[in-house]
This record gives structure tokens, C-alpha cells and sequence, in this order.
């Protein structure tokens, strides 16, 4: 949580699923339209808002006025529906729709703050026209960016260039791409559909997908067969993931076997297992009637599986931010990441598989991947304003820092919302909107033991205990660490699955934040109102129980990882031990 730009706060009421009343209605549950109050198409045109302009040479920007406090002296300030109405009649600009901030209706907006962000204009122009229009003083003129996990770099300079991570002008392609067979099965010879299976050549990477038979057909674009350096296979659940070095005779078939996780914990599903993250956070050693229940969580991802046993009474609703043509739905899945968050967040407790840190919190599902964008992300922030959302987990990032995004987190910070982010999954810099102040950047640790040694290729230290994740972004924006690999946990289709990064991390402390704003005796709701204050409180209450990570970079780690019954003043008897060679002994994975 870096010093720079302001932070802003969701809030946009998309009346997705959610009636008057609070309760989940049949639009929400079903996918079928539904009212957005946050994101308004005021003018009248053939081009329908949300839709994506194909046009060459033409961009997706957000125009908004700039706050009378922000100008410079002596420049007259523009009203929003003045500079609305200019874009409009400019034959160069093509008005997509208009995000405007969530409010109180009636005399409860009087005592509202106004607003730190500005109204929005999403617009479609060229970039030519767009850094005329930023020239002029009066307004603020930004990117519609896209949103990703990890984004790519970008070169310095302008409103925004793209900077590929791979070249594609350095390989060199095969004139006829050699074909690689990968045959995926489990220790018991049981085929393995659904799994990813990548190649890592000299030149390229393939990527094939399993089918019923459990083989993938690869295409090496730029690589023989006889140059392949390693496969990783990630299965879409109930096995471990394999990484492993290739090396294959011209034409050969791999053939690979998958570790099960029933192999690794005895009885698993059957048998509910408590994770190494839970254990490291000493959250199992938390009151059994500690659960979320009142509270309201906001998770800004790919969607949620709904139908997983585990979350089908966790997710109360949501809303699909992307506006992409089909019947995709907050819902549905796009990439399994959020079916993971959500199982560590508010899995139930069924007593198989596994349980979220904050069973019983009411779940919302806000789907932004694939094909978010900025001016999304502000609609999403103003859905947690008007809905009364109590934590926003931001799990998508953007490569520019956007001072629109900053104002509108600086507005769901004073609506009392708590935002908490992944700090990214980048070895290197903070992402945003992990940077920003007021929102709680989160890094992500390992640990030795917890998983098999193929599964995960990490440099581990000389002495056994966590340390940071390889991937884990670095700065002096990383607030705290969590658990963030080979963490076992809901996946699409009604399994399970070990999942890695930051955002996992990231679940870990909103599962905890949320145990604290239900049963702290200075959060409570009925203890202290919505507030900045209450945001601030929590931010300290976590930071204050961490515990540092022995022999860690601070800029990887922050205080450290927190501990759960310091955390909420519960006195306990340790019996974790970092040092032990297996200190998790419900969990632990035998090292070869």
C-alpha cells in the first residue's frame, strides 16, 4: 500500500440480483438482464454501450471533469454534464455510456461526503484526439484499460503502449509445426480429461487441453520435439500439478502421471482436511462459532462456480461486469481463479473437503474476466458502495497507474468498505490497484513440506519454514503476507484443487478481515458505523497481530503473516513450530 494518488472505495449499485429488500432475486440467480443503475447510456445512438468498437485506430478512453480542488489557478471548473454534452456533438468522439457515483436517494444524500470521483464519460476515439482532449486543463483523460491478473509492461510514455512480454518477431517458426502427444493418467491408470498441458521450448510455448481420453495434441510453432525443456500440467482438479524436465526422442509420446490428493490426505474429500495457510494463520484454533455470518464480501474476479457443493449457499448473488455477448454470467467461471478465492473466503462447513476461513459471510460474485475494463472496475467499486459491502477483494489489475481509480477507492474507503488486493503475481513491482494508498496489498508466502517436490519448482531456504513465493511482488508497498501456494481449495465442477498466487494469499486475510468485523468487540457493526474509521481499525488490527518472516525481505513479507486469535484477543496455546522439519502435521506432504 504504496503513498501515491488517493484511494477510492467501491461503490456502484448494479441492481444485478439484488431486490429492495436484500434478497437474491431470480434475474441474479438465472443470468437474465437486469437494471445498471451505475453505468448509464444517456445518449441516444445506434452504438450500444458496453459493446467494444472494432475500428482500427480507434480506443476505448473515460473522460470526467477535473475536482475544483485540483485545478490550477485560475482555470474555470466544467460541469460534468456540460463536458458530457461537448463529447456528444464532437464528430471525432463516439459516447459509449456514463459511470456515475452511487448516492443516497432523498435526504439521505445530504448527509453523504461528496464524491472524490467525478462522473465518467466512456467513449470510443482516436489516440490523436484523445491526448488533444487531455491538453486541456478542465478535464481528466485516461485509458479504458484492460484488466488482467498479471499485466503486461508497458512502455513509459503517452496515454498507454503496450509492451509484449514475449516477442513474437524472435522465433523462429517451423515451416511445418512438429505435433507432441501428451498422455495425462493418474497413479491408478485412470485417464485425467480437462487438464492444461503447456510445453516450454527454446522458441515458444505450446498449450493443449485433455480430452475424455485423457490426451493432449500439442503444435511446436517453433520448437522439434528434441528441443522441449520441461511440461507443466495443471489438472482442473483433484490432482496435484506437475512440472517436470522434457526430454523426448524425435516423434516420441510423453506419458505423465498425476499425484491424487486423496493419495496425499487420507479420506480426502470425504474427510474435510484443514489446509497449511489455515494452520500457519493458527485460524483452526479459532472458536468453532467463529464464522462471517453478517458480513458482506465483494469478490472481483472471473465469476464462482455456484453449483460447487461447497459455495451453492455461500454466493447470495453478483452481477457480470463484462457485458460480453453470450450467456456468460456471474455464475459461471471463466478461469477457475474465483472458484478458488471464494472456497478459502466462505467455503461451507459440511464436513468435507473444506471449510472457508469465514463460513456464513454473504458472498457477492463480481465478474470483470475476461474482458474487463477500467470504466468496469469503477461500475464494480460503486455496486460494493451501494450495496453496503463490507470488503472488496480486488483480484484484477491494470498496468497504468488511473487516477480515476484512486479517487473512486478513496470514496469506497470513506463509505466504509475495506479494500484488500493482491500485490501480484510479478517478482517485481506492485500492481494496481495494490499500490494505492488505503487498500491492504497482500504478498504471498510458501512454505517447505506442504506439497510434492514436483509439483512446485521453488528455491527453497536452507532452513525449513515460510518464505516468500518466488512470484510475489516486491516494494514497499507489500503490507502483509499469507499463504499463496499449494493452498487446497474449491474448484469448478465440484472439486478440489491446490491453487497458487497472490490472490490466494490475499482470500486468506479477507477470510480473517471478516472474522474480525463480525466478532471483534470494536468492529462489530453495532460497535462502530460504516465508517473510515472502522476501515483503518481493521487495517491495524491485522497488521499489529503479524508475526515477521524469519529471515524475509520486508519488501517481499511487510509486518509478516498474521496471526487469527491475536488478531481478535483470543488467548491460545501455540504449537505451531516454523522450524520443525513437518510442522504441519495434518497436512504436511513427505519430503523426497
Amino acid at each position: 500500500m504504496s503513498e501515491q494518488g488517493g484511494s477510492v472505495k467501491p461503490g456502484n449499485g448494479d441492481e444485478d440480483v439484488k431486490s429492495q429488500d436484500g434478497r437474491s432475486s431470480a434475474a441474479g440467480r438465472t443470468g437474465e438482464p437486469v437494471s445498471r443503475p451505475g453505468m448509464q447510456s444517456e445518449w441516444p445512438q445506434s452504438y450500444p454501450a458496453g459493446s467494444r468498437d472494432s475500428r482500427v485506430g480507434w480506443g476505448q478512453y473515460l473522460v470526467a471533469p477535473r475536482p475544483l480542488g485540483l485545478l490550477a489557478g485560475g482555470v474555470p471548473p466544467i460541469e460534468a454534464a456540460a463536458l458530457f454534452m461537448l463529447l456528444e456533438e464532437d464528430p471525432d468522439v463516439k459516447p459509449v455510456a456514463q459511470v456515475r457515483p452511487s448516492r443516497s436517494r432523498g435526504l439521505g444524500a445530504i448527509t453523504e461526503p461528496r464524491p472524490a470521483c467525478p462522473p465518467v464519460a466512456v467513449v470510443m476515439m482516436t489516440e490523436e484526439r484523445a491526448r488533444a482532449l487531455a491538453a486541456n486543463p478542465q478535464v481528466v483523460v485516461e485509458l479504458d484499460q484492460p484488466l488482467s491478473y498479471t499485466p503486461a509492461s508497458w512502455v513509459p510514455g503517452g496515454l498507454g503502449t503496450s509492451a509484449p512480454v514475449t516477442d513474437p518477431a524472435l522465433c523462429v517458426p517451423l515451416a511445418e509445426p512438429e505435433r507432441l502427444s501428451v498422455l495425462v493418467k493418474g497413479s491408478a491408470g485412470e485417464t485425467v480429461p480437462n487438464a492444461h498441458v503447456w510445453a516450454i521450448g527454446t522458441g515458444a510455448t505450446a498449450h493443449a487441453v485433455t480430452g475424455s481420453d485423457g490426451r493432449a495434441e500439442l503444435a511446436l510453432a517453433a520448437d522439434s520435439v528434441a528441443t522441449l525443456q520441461a511440461l507443466y500440467i495443471r489438472p482442473a482438479g483433484d490432482y496435484w500439478p506437475l512440472r517436470l524436465d522434457l526430454r523426448l526422442g524425435d516423434g516420441a509420446e510423453a506419458t505423465v502421471e498425476l499425484t491424487a490428493l486423496a493419495e496425499t490426505f487420507e479420506g480426502f474429500p470425504g474427510q474435510a482436511v484443514t489446509g497449511w495457510g489455515a494452520q500457519a494463520m493458527r485460524l483452526h484454533q479459532l472458536p468453532p462459532t467463529y464464522r462471517g455470518h453478517g458480513i458482506k464480501i465483494a469478490l472481483f474476479d472471473s465469476g464462482v462456480d455456484i453449483t460447487h457443493p461447497d459455495l451453492k449457499d455461500a454466493v447470495h448473488t453478483g452481477y457480470d461486469f463484462t457485458r460480453l455477448v453470450g450467456e456468460r454470467t456471474w455464475h459461471t467461471d471463466a478461469t477457475g481463479h474465483g472458484t478458488w478465492c471464494a472456497g478459502i473466503i466462505a467455503a461451507a462447513d459440511n464436513r468435507t473437503g473444506i471449510t472457508g476461513i469465514a463460513a456464513e459471510a454473504e458472498l457477492h460474485s463480481l465478474k470483470l474476466f475476461p474482458g474487463g475494463h477500467v470504466s468496469d472496475l469503477l461500475e464494480a467499486v460503486d455496486y460494493c458502495i451501494a450495496h453496503t459491502i463490507d470488503i472488496a477483494q480486488i483480484n484484477l489489475a491494470y498496468p497504468l497507474p488511473s487516477q480515476l481509480v484512486a479517487w473512486k477507492l478513496m470514496d469506497a474507503h470513506a463509505a466504509g468498505t475495506a479494500v484488500i488486493a493482491p500485490a501480484g503475481d510479478t517478482a517485481g513491482p506492485l500492481t494496481h490497484p495494490a499500490a494505492l494508498p488505503h487498500v491492504l496489498a497482500v504478498g504471498a508466502l510458501t512454505h517447505t513440506g506442504t506439497h510434492p517436490a514436483d509439483s512446485h519448482t521453488m528455491v527453497q531456504p536452507p532452513w525449513p519454514g515460510p518464505y516468500p513465493a518466488p512470484f510475489t511482488a516486491t516494494g514497499a508497498g507489500v503490507d502483509i503476507a499469507a499463504p499463496g501456494t499449494a493452498v487446497i481449495t474449491t474448484a469448478p465442477g465440484g472439486g478440489y484443487t491446490p491453487a497458487d498466487g497472490t490472490a490466494i494469499a490475499t482470500a486468506h486475510v479477507t477470510g480473517l478481515a471478516a472474522l474480525l468485523l463480525a466478532h471483534h468487540d470494536q468492529l462489530r457493526s453495532h460497535a462502530m458505523p460504516r465508517t473510515p474509521a472502522r476501515t483503518n481499525l481493521l487495517h491495524t488490527l491485522l497488521r499489529s497481530a503479524c508475526r515477521p518472516v524469519l529471515g524475509a525481505n520486508p519488501a517481499r513479507t511487510g509486518v509478516g503473516v498474521a496471526d487469527a486469535p491475536t488478531a481478535l484477543g483470543i488467548t491460545t496455546t501455540w504449537w505451531y513450530d516454523p522450524t520443525a522439519e513437518q510442522p504441519f502435521t495434518a497436512v504436511g506432504y513427505p519430503q523426497a
